[in-house]
């Protein structure tokens, strides 16, 4: 049903001169893209996925489109930057006419009662609390809080919590304390950074990625926490690592390792020694990445139970995982398969993001000893699982693996891309 044609029939649209605003000049040059290639207004709603009412308000000028909207149709409509290009000024348009009525607002206001100032007194509502330790205790908990749903949860679904998480902390760095509760509160917001920065790869958005990095590191730099640095730093590596910038992962993970001194425990310690070890074995420096894992052992080894607030579960079996990926790149696949059974052994039956990365390596290394039937199968058991969690970072380490497929075992990959195929038809795969 051509639902534009009927509103026409209704109401028959008005020319809308371009030259009474920017707002209106942009509603002339969507409708006119749109025109040209044939579309309706609810065709173009289905495109961008917004609705077809409010591109037709925007087309006419009586309501300043989000820049969301603008992006969307400019890909939709192949416009080549044609609207996005317009956007700044109808933006910087819009703010000087709501600054011209405001004014005229005011202006009205004191005429009428020059002796109340009503705007400061609705200004006193808009103050910032007082912060005290019991607030600050209270969102320090949020984070340990957040990162447990993270294991029930997709990364789209957890992404706007995360990202409002880290807004507050970094307004109430705005606010005035004490010296002793800022750095706590910069301490938080350097974790929250990280984990948004991890949720936002995951979502596949390395720039993304790298601008929460740098808010995590930054504030923690002020905080002075140097075991929470050297932390996210490792972090920081292995993403690096994950999207193919080995020589990057390498920095971060030396600046982790020597950033960590005697601030963390020898828990972690073993962590960032392992997370060094696979950067390092992936430039093809094999020696160091071995002496690395040695250091990782011997940390783990001196571990007395004691671990950091922050740090995650770190134990023999998830060393494995670190221990694999080494012997996989320096084509060990025996010793890789039994690195990454045992450390699969290892991992909670509720960490199923992590038992699918595991998966993937698992059907590397089994790849390599020429188990292409089993290679398969593992996979299609973590890609599930990616697909189930929204994981675009994990659906790319099982497209690299059907890559590498393709060049030793072509029929292979086309049984994988077969069962990729099934998971596209499927809401709710699995």
């Amino acid at each position: 049903m051509d639902t534009e044609g009927k509103q026409r029939r209704g109401r028959p649209s008005k020319d809308l001169d371009p030259g009474t605003s920017l707002l209106a000049a942009l509603g002339v040059k969507l409708r006119q893209l749109r025109k040209e290639r044939s579309l309706t207004l609810m065709e173009l709603g289905a495109l961008t996925g917004y609705s077809w009412q409010h591109l037709g308000a925007v087309e006419r000028g009586t309501v300043a489109p989000s820049e969301s909207v603008i992006c969307a149709c400019d890909t939709a409509l192949d416009a080549g930057g044609a609207l996005t290009g317009m956007f700044p000024e109808v933006i910087r348009e819009q703010a000087y006419l709501r600054h011209n009525s405001e004014a005229a607002r005011r202006s009205v206001a004191k005429e009428s009662d020059p002796d109340i100032d009503w705007d400061r007194l609705s200004a006193c509502g808009k103050r910032a609390s007082t912060v005290t330790s019991v607030v600050v205790d209270d969102i320090e908990a949020i984070t340990a809080h957040q990162r447990r749903l993270y294991h029930e949860l997709t990364s789209t679904q957890m992404l706007t919590p995360v990202d409002g998480h880290l807004g507050l902390l970094l307004s109430l760095l705005e606010t005035p304390t004490s010296d002793a509760l800022r750095r706590r509160i910069a301490s938080a917001a350097g974790e929250a950074a990280g984990f948004s920065a991890w949720i936002w790869f995951d979502l596949g958005d390395h720039f993304k990625t790298r601008r929460r990095y740098g808010t995590a590191l930054n504030a923690l730099k002020e905080a002075g926490d140097g075991g929470l640095l050297s932390y996210v730093s490792a972090y920081q590596a292995v993403t690096a690592d994950a999207a193919g910038r080995p020589d990057e992962a390498v920095h971060h993970a030396a600046m982790a390792v020597d950033t960590a001194k005697r601030s963390v425990a020898h828990t972690t310690r073993s962590w960032l020694h392992a997370v060094h070890a696979t950067a390092r074995v992936h430039t093809g420096d094999g020696r160091t990445a071995l002496t690395e894992l040695g250091q990782a052992h011997k940390a783990l080894e001196r571990a007395g139970g004691e671990s950091d607030e922050w740090m995650y579960d770190f134990d023999h079996e998830r060393l494995m995982g670190y221990e694999g990926n080494c012997h996989l790149e320096l084509g060990r696949y025996a010793q890789a398969v039994r690195s990454f059974e045992q450390a699969l052994g290892g991992v909670p039956a509720t960490c199923v993001r992590r038992r699918a990365e595991l998966t993937v390596d698992l059907a590397r290394a089994r790849l390599g000893e020429g188990e292409t039937a089993e290679a398969v199968r593992l996979a299609t058991k973590a890609i599930t699982v990616f697909t189930q969690r929204g994981s675009a970072a994990g659906i790319a380490q099982v497209r690299r693996l059907r890559d590498h497929m393709i060049k030793g075992n072509s029929a292979a990959a086309r049984e994988l891309d077969e069962f990729v195929r099934t998971l596209q038809s499927e809401p709710y795969p699995g």
